[in-house]
């Protein structure tokens, strides 16, 4: 780490003409201290004398270093706003999410956004788009898949539009990433489905997600379930499996109960018993309370228009748009 500590030393007393060392160090001390963890790891493994209470510890070292990068290019004090060394703010917080999010230490990357957001707000850096593309394409991508992983997914789906606009568009790789999360984001939002040409381009994203938003549209409960339970373990490390699960709550189960409702002529009475058998129809093993459980559901949370009347074992549907979209 003497390297990056000595740069950070000297690019306090320099300008802008520093930030390509900085960004080159900065890359490759991530990458070194990477492959650190990975080499003591390893030797850990096979030798019963390293203590196995410890884990490496070198990423997390370098992330407090070029923490230190960010501190020096943010608090640069230049008047002259082309020469200052704060245009190498968000390729710092890029490569900083990075490692947070490769180290599972999410909330320090929350806390970078809030300092950047402040300190933008205040005139203290010029705004993100200002910044040259890639850096700001980076930046956009993290905070947008730190808001779908807080649930807040309005802005997700600003930030993550904003990447895909700006991403070049020979970065097939980038904009895949993008998909990942805009795409789950305009379902549950929108029902906006793909068309077939995305699942063309980014065949990995139609083997992850076709047959699911193919359920979605159906109604077809067991589909989806089954589907989703095969890739809980992408989900879940990707941090897009709650959203799935919102998606079936807002989504899927709906359009069940409305396949339902049109079965029964769209009558607005519609008994338990009824929903129970579609359900049934469709794989899924559940009694007319579980049944009365989920119709209170998505009636509390404006997916069903109605009231469930237990004295009758009914469903009461509005006459007017009983499934709103």
């Amino acid at each position: 780490m003497l390297i990056p500590r000595l740069i950070n030393r000297i690019a306090e007393r320099t300008d802008k003409w520093i930030l390509p060392v900085i960004y080159t160090v900065t890359q490759e001390l991530r990458i070194i201290a990477i492959e650190a963890d990975h080499h003591i790891a390893d030797r850990m493994a096979r030798s019963s004398s390293y203590d196995s209470s410890t884990t490496p510890n070198k990423l997390e070292e370098a992330a407090r270093t070029i923490n230190r990068t960010l501190t020096v290019c943010l608090n640069d004090r230049n008047s002259a706003m082309p020469q200052s060394r704060k245009w190498g703010v968000y390729f710092i917080t890029s490569l900083l999410f990075k490692i947070y999010f490769k180290l599972g230490t999410i909330s320090l990357a929350t806390s970078i956004v809030r300092v950047l957001n402040a300190s933008s707000a205040a005139g203290d850096i010029p705004s993100v788009d200002n910044y040259p593309r890639a850096h700001m394409v980076t930046f956009k991508y993290y905070v947008g898949v730190l808001a779908f992983m807080d649930e807040e997914y309005d802005k997700a789906e600003e930030h993550l539009t904003a990447a895909l606009n700006n991403c070049h568009r020979r970065a097939s790789t980038n904009q895949e990433l993008i998909l990942q999360y805009l795409l789950p984001t305009h379902l549950l939002l929108h029902r906006r489905y793909p068309q077939k040409g995305v699942w063309h381009s980014f065949p990995r994203l139609q083997t992850i997600y076709e047959d699911l938003f193919t359920a979605s549209k159906r109604g077809d409960m067991r589909t989806y379930e089954a589907a989703l339970a095969a890739r809980e373990k992408l989900f879940v490390t990707r941090r897009i499996y709650l959203t799935m699960l919102k998606i079936r709550t807002k989504i899927v189960r709906p359009r069940l109960f409305e396949q339902v409702y049109l079965a029964c002529g769209k009558s607005t009475r519609v008994p338990v018993s009824a929903f129970r058998r579609g359900l049934e129809f469709v794989g899924v093993d559940v009694d007319d309370d579980q049944v009365e459980c989920w119709a209170a559901v998505m009636i509390y949370q404006g997916h069903m228009k109605g009231y469930i009347s237990r004295e009758r074992k009914t469903i009461v549907l509005s006459n007017s748009d009983p499934f709103p979209r």
